[in-house]
């Protein structure tokens, strides 16, 4: 296991030019499923016009210790004018608010999945990306009308019968792609993992705060309820009133040890 400082981890949020580290409750919520990566940061009344920003400012989230901290979340804060206490909440996504706020309408004649793709995040202004090289075969004719453009990526799966995910991590889009795992963490009963439950397929480990563990990672389990590499699926961060950071940790798994 990784021998960064674990003990008590804080969050530190920035937007802009303001950095925050005190006087607010954070959640992050990351999953393969959902696509999208987002955090919500509630204000204390104390930073009530300490803070400004403009819609669409880059934010980053971290979580560490000292001055060691590692990034959960890259992306951009949203702002709704429409609300007068705005200030009380801000809502964080990643990149892929950029292809949710583009719209695509075109036809794609003797294409692949990747042709689309790339115009696409072209379209979205996004360069740095990877996409799966399996070989899908060609369609004769693709309509995309007016979608944005997770909508847009979604067809390409649909069109073509696959069920490749698509996320961003570390400001890299990924279809159909695992992003490259250097370590192999392990969690261990009673040291890393703090409890650890079954709901449904899933598991769910409270674990201490890891913030360099993310969805579609692998990571070694050695519990007495279950043992092996599993592949994380689900990561919720979040603090509470008194500053305490809570991760839970959500992956699929057999019985005891299975």
């Amino acid at each position: 296991m990784d021998t960064k400082k674990l003990i008590t981890p804080k969050f530190r949020v920035t937007v802009g030019d303001y950095e925050l580290s005190d006087g607010m409750e954070v959640e992050c919520v990351s999953s393969s499923s959902s696509n999208l990566d987002w955090c919500r940061v509630e204000l204390s009344t104390e930073l009530e016009g300490v803070l400004e920003y403009e819609d669409m400012d880059e934010a980053i989230v971290e979580l560490g210790y000292g001055e060691d901290y590692d990034v959960l979340l890259e992306g951009y804060v949203r702002k709704n004018p429409k609300t007068g206490d705005y200030w009380k909440e801000l809502l964080i996504k990643d990149d892929l608010i950029r292809l949710e706020r583009i719209r695509i309408t075109a036809s794609f004649v003797d294409c692949t999945p990747t042709d689309i793709l790339r115009y696409i995040l072209t379209t979205a202004g996004i360069t740095d990306y990877q996409l799966s090289e399996e070989d899908y075969g060609k369609r004769d004719l693709v309509v995309i009308d007016d979608k944005n453009g997770i909508e847009a990526v979604m067809t390409v799966n649909s069109t073509w019968g696959i069920q490749n995910p698509f996320f961003f991590q570390h400001r890299v889009f990924y279809w159909g792609v695992i992003p490259d795992q250097e370590e192999l963490y392990v969690l261990e009963e009673d040291e890393t993992i703090l409890s650890l439950q079954k709901y449904g397929d899933l598991w769910e480990a409270e674990t201490i705060g890891i913030p360099w563990i993310h969805h579609s990672q692998e990571v070694e389990v050695v519990h007495s309820k279950v043992s092996g590499t599993v592949r994380i699926s689900k990561v919720i961060v979040k603090s509470d009133r008194q500053g305490e950071v809570h991760m839970y940790l959500y992956f699929p798994g057999g019985g005891a040890n299975g």
